[in-house]
């Protein structure tokens, strides 16, 4: 992982997709995530848009599944 400055909660929405990708071989959806941290669709998108931004991930378009951590 890339060691950049994040909110508490980027970090914690770094974490729980970490988790779930070494534990089942692939990033949750926003949906999932939404249900995992608590947090509204719109929240975690910000939180994602957020990680991308500060060069922490990135996200390929078209894929309900498609965001990487760096």
């Amino acid at each position: 992982m890339i060691d950049v400055p994040l909110t508490k909660a980027q970090a914690e929405l770094r974490i729980v997709i970490d988790r779930q990708r070494r534990r089942y071989g692939y990033t949750p959806t926003v949906r999932e995530l939404s249900q995992k941290m608590g947090k509204s669709k719109s929240q975690i998108h910000r939180l994602m848009d957020g990680l991308v931004a500060r060069g922490a991930a990135t996200k390929m378009a078209g894929s309900s599944r498609g965001f990487q951590l760096l």
